[in-house]
C-alpha cells in the first residue's frame, strides 16, 4: 500500500477506529537512532491495527528559533519522506513549524495535534525529546499528557555508536570533517546529494573526464572539501561507480564558490537535466591546487583509480561478511 502523505496537520483525515500510533522528531537524515523509533511505531501498528504516522517538522525548528544557527540539511523533505515509506510507515505528517507553533504549550501540542488532530493511541519519541514551547516538555511530561488525553508513550532507547549517541549533529560533523564512511555507518547508509543536472564551465570534457555539475540548496549539509569514491544513480538507475569533487575547483576558479561535480565511470550519455543522486563512500584526498590542466588531468586518472581500488575492497568485505 502507498504511504500517505500530509503537507500540512489541517489536512489530516479523521484517524481510523484503531487509531494511530504516532512517531514524533525532526527526524532530519533517517539515521539509525531515527530508525530505531520509527520501527517500533510500525510493529506496534501491525500489532494493533492502527495505522503508523510520522510526525515530522518544516522548516526544522532551529531556523525559526535560532536562524542564525540553523542546522545544515542531511536530508530534504522529499528525501526524508521517500526514507520513511522505505521503513514501512502508513502516513507522513509534516507540520509546519513556524513562530505560532513554537508557542504552543506542552499541553496544548499533547490536546490539540496528538489527541483531537491525530487521535494517537500510542506515542514513540526518543528518550531526550523535548517539546511545546522552548522545549520545556520532556518524556515525563507527555507521560502525564498521555494518561490524561488516552493515550500511551513509549520513549525509546538512544542508539550508540563507539561509546557516542547517534544524532543528526554529530554526522553533521563528521561530514564536515570529509569522515563520509563514519557518517553512513551512523546513518545506515551513504550520505546522499541529489538534483537536476546543470550546465557547468565544460572543462572536464577538455581533460577528458566529463563532469555533472550537481547544484545544491544552502540549507544543504555538504562533505568537507576533497574527493570522494562515490557511487551514483541516473534517473532511478542502477547505480554506477563515480568520482566527486566537492570545493572550490581552485585551479581554475577564483569566486569561491563550493561545487559538486561527480565522473560517472564507464558512463557515456549527455547527463544535462537528468535526476542524479550521489551517495559519499569514502574520501580520497583533500582539494589540491594544480600548476596547470595536465597535472589535474594526470590527478583524476590517479583518482579514479584510487575509488575502483576502494569499491572493489568494500564489494569484497561484503561478500566475506
Amino acid at each position: 500500500m502507498t504511504m500517505r502523505l500530509y503537507p500540512s496537520l489541517e489536512q489530516v483525515q479523521t484517524p481510523p477506529s484503531s487509531g494511530r500510533a504516532v512517531a514524533i522528531g525532526v527526524f532530519d537524515g533517517v539515521h539509525r537512532g531515527h530508525q530505531r523509533i520509527l520501527r517500533r511505531a510500525v510493529e506496534w501498528a501491525a500489532a494493533g491495527g492502527a495505522s503508523s504516522t510520522a510526525v515530522t517538522f518544516y522548516p526544522h525548528p532551529e531556523t525559526v528559533l535560532r536562524p542564525r544557527g540553523a542546522p545544515k540539511m542531511l536530508t530534504s523533505l522529499e528525501r526524508k519522506t521517500a526514507l520513511l515509506e522505505e521503513l514501512g510507515l502508513d502516513e507522513v505528517v509534516v507540520v509546519r513549524f513556524d513562530e505560532d507553533f513554537a508557542r504552543l504549550s506542552p499541553e496544548a501540542f499533547c490536546r490539540a495535534v496528538l489527541s483531537a488532530r491525530l487521535g494517537a493511541r500510542v506515542v514513540f519519541v526518543g528518550e531526550n525529546f523535548r517539546f511545546g514551547y522552548q522545549g520545556t516538555g520532556v518524556v515525563a511530561d507527555l507521560l502525564e499528557y498521555g494518561s490524561t488525553h488516552d493515550f500511551g508513550v513509549q520513549a525509546v532507547s538512544l542508539v550508540e555508536e563507539a561509546g557516542e549517541i547517534v544524532s543528526s549533529t554529530r554526522i553533521r560533523a563528521l561530514l564536515r570533517a570529509g569522515h563520509v564512511k563514519e557518517a553512513a555507518r551512523l546513518l545506515g547508509r551513504p550520505h546522499r546529494l541529489e538534483g537536476t543536472v546543470a550546465s557547468g564551465a565544460g572543462r572536464g570534457r577538455q581533460l577528458d573526464a566529463p563532469t555533472a555539475n550537481l547544484p545544491y540548496g544552502r540549507d544543504t549539509a555538504l562533505p568537507r572539501s576533497g574527493v570522494y569514491a562515490t557511487l551514483s544513480v541516473v534517473d532511478g538507475s542502477e547505480p554506477r561507480l563515480s568520482v566527486t569533487s566537492v570545493g572550490t575547483n581552485p585551479t581554475f576558479e577564483s569566486d569561491h564558490k563550493i561545487r559538486v561535480e561527480t565522473l560517472i565511470l564507464d558512463y557515456s550519455g549527455d547527463l544535462y537535466g537528468r535526476h542524479l543522486a550521489v551517495d559519499f563512500v569514502d574520501r580520497i584526498r583533500g582539494q589540491e591546487v594544480f600548476p596547470d590542466a595536465d597535472s589535474l588531468a594526470g590527478q583524476i586518472k590517479d583518482d579514479v583509480a584510487a575509488a575502483r581500488r576502494l569499491h572493489a575492497a568494500a564489494s569484497g568485505a561484503k561478500e566475506g561478511s
